[in-house]
């Protein structure tokens, strides 16, 4: 369990979602935009810069963790009908998913 030190941002972020599916505020639903936004460029800018995923790669966490929780962000949007914001996770999940396919081709 040492490993949720590093995954730390993703369990708060996931919280916030869930406060902000039962108490929808602007303000809130902006903070998850630009959170949303800067985390799905980080994830495609990591495809083009291989130092940038170097340093993705270093975290402890189980993969199937970050998908649990992409899962049940997504979830939590569609439940609450906030589609686009969805649709942008779902987006974060694929690109996640081809990093970590791509890091498990490397190592066999």
């Amino acid at each position: 369990m040492a490993w949720l030190k590093d995954a730390y941002l993703d369990v708060l972020v996931l919280l916030l979602i869930a406060v902000f599916a039962v108490y929808t505020n602007n303000i809130l639903e902006v903070v998850l935009w630009v959170y949303t936004g800067l985390l799905l460029l980080s994830k495609v800018i990591a495809f083009f810069m291989p130092a940038l995923q170097k340093k993705a790669d270093q975290t402890e966490a189980p993969p199937l963790f970050y998908h649990l929780i992409y899962a049940l962000t997504i979830a939590i949007f569609l439940y609450i009908a906030k589609y686009y914001l969805a649709i942008a996770w779902a987006a974060i999940w694929l690109a996640s998913f081809i990093s970590s396919a791509k890091k498990t081709k490397k190592k066999s």
